[in-house]
């Protein structure tokens, strides 16, 4: 039992040496081993990483497009939205027109009946017009000024036409005025080009 207990403490001591490395042997994997197999050491740093800073957006730009008719503007709409750029589309606003006209003809044998007696008067030049209401009038002339029609109205009245007056009326508008507004880079580039096909489309500032 002696014997077995000495062997026992001489094969611990034989296998403490050894894992120690004083037979030659070496473990790559102990820290004195690696720090020894280390390059330049002195050489390294601790380098703080900065934390990654939100991207601005680009400033945008605006400019105004001036001479299109409302369907030259829709179009121009389809074309500017794959390039990213937004429009707003103003209509604006046209001069009314004065119109010489009788008006609130309850029907079209009311209507018939005023385009007759007006031939005998001597008007031949008469356009009469069917609203949706069902009542009808009698369009005379047609003006750019009030003025203009109250001097062909006062010629009607001398005539002897007594139920015709000046009926003033806003027109539809026939232009538009469109705003774009997108990055300056993509705007002041591809705008000239879309624009091109429109003849009389011109471009300037946007008012600030």
């Amino acid at each position: 039992m002696r014997l077995f207990f000495f062997l026992l403490v001489f094969a611990n001591l034989i296998f403490y040496a050894w894992t120690q490395g004083h037979f030659g042997a070496t473990d790559d994997s102990r820290e004195p081993q690696r720090l020894t197999q280390q390059l330049h050491a002195e050489k390294l740093h601790i380098v703080r990483v900065a934390p990654n800073r939100p991207v601005q957006q680009a400033a945008l730009a605006c400019r105004v497009i001036n001479g299109l008719a409302i369907a030259e503007a829709e179009a121009l709409q389809g074309a500017v939205a794959a390039a990213g750029t937004e429009l707003k589309v103003l209509p604006l606003a046209e001069p009314k027109i004065h119109l010489v006209a009788i008006i609130d003809l309850p029907n079209k044998a009311a209507a018939d009946k005023k385009a007759a007696e007006l031939v005998r008067f001597g008007v031949t030049e008469q356009k009469p017009v069917a609203l949706p209401d069902g009542r009808h009038e009698i369009i005379l002339g047609s003006f750019q000024t009030e003025a203009a029609a109250s001097e062909f109205l006062q010629g009607l009245i001398k005539r002897g036409i007594k139920s015709a007056r000046v009926d003033s009326r806003d027109q539809p508008p026939l232009k538009v005025r469109v705003e774009a507004r997108a990055p300056a880079a993509i705007l002041l580039r591809q705008l000239p080009q879309l624009i091109a096909p429109y003849a009389d489309a011109t471009l300037a500032d946007c008012a600030q």
